[in-house]
């Protein structure tokens, strides 16, 4: 299952967001998203579910607009963690994680789904406390487990590392990578976007800017005219990719 952004266009208050992107996924892989604030990354993904409007261009699921597909349908295809981590009752984690049985058809065997969901994420400790009582670092494991819950062949994340520390971001990142999922993930940390992304795309004043491998994009010429930083990826004498700052 893939999943294709095509002209991409999108206008908010009057100001061009994104002016023509053109991404798509690769099946079993990750594919990062990377660019400075403010240049989109987010809006994109949001326009997949019409939480933002595009007014041109369409998004394709397995060449079939997401526009054709029920809400049902489109949550049994693509599991979906976004940045807003507000949550305005006061359900248990168990609640939450239970959700994410919406799409499936085969409820039966939910009570171990969502077990087994909780446990992948290590939030299993949580089920029964209140997820307004959580850090922003443990909603964000539960939501993720939600995700996992559906059981849905593609994942889009939203910046899925954030409130995190560096154990439960390489944590959720192997989890990512291991799952062996489609994965379309908007990341800002150009370290974690090196080392387990296996494509890239770069956004840049509301265009696909750059695209390829990490090494390909994260360029140092790239890296100064999007960041505004000195810094590439490169490969370490044991063969692993990294960024790495000037003079870091």
């Amino acid at each position: 299952m893939t999943i294709c952004y095509s002209n991409i266009c999108v206008r908010l208050g009057g100001k061009d967001i994104l002016t023509g992107v053109d991404l798509q996924s690769k099946e079993g892989k990750i594919v990062g998203i990377v660019g400075a604030n403010g240049c989109g990354k987010s809006t994109l993904i949001k326009t997949t579910f019409q939480m933002v409007h595009n007014h041109a261009g369409d998004i394709l699921i397995d060449g079939k607009s997401v526009k054709s597909y029920s809400p049902r349908d489109l949550a049994s295809m693509v599991g979906y963690v976004g940045q807003d981590q507000s949550v305005a009752f006061d359900f248990s984690v168990r609640d939450v994680v239970t959700m994410g049985l919406y799409a499936r058809k085969d409820k039966k065997r939910g009570r171990v789904i969502i077990d087994t969901a909780m446990a992948s994420l290590g939030v299993e400790k949580f089920a029964d406390r209140s997820i307004q009582r959580l850090s922003g670092g443990e909603r964000k494991m539960v939501f993720i487990a939600r995700t996992v819950a559906q059981g849905a062949d593609m994942y889009i994340l939203d910046e899925p590392t954030n409130h995190l520390d560096i154990k439960h971001q390489l944590f959720v990142m192997d989890y990512l990578k291991k799952s062996g999922k489609t994965t379309l993930i908007v990341i800002h940390d150009l370290r974690l976007a090196a080392h387990y992304c296996d494509y890239l795309y770069m956004l840049a004043d509301g265009k696909t800017y750059a695209q390829g491998t990490p090494t390909e994009v994260l360029t140092k010429e790239n890296v100064r005219h999007v960041f505004g930083i000195d810094g590439y990826a490169e490969k370490d004498e044991s063969g692993i990719l990294d960024f790495k700052l000037f003079g870091a």
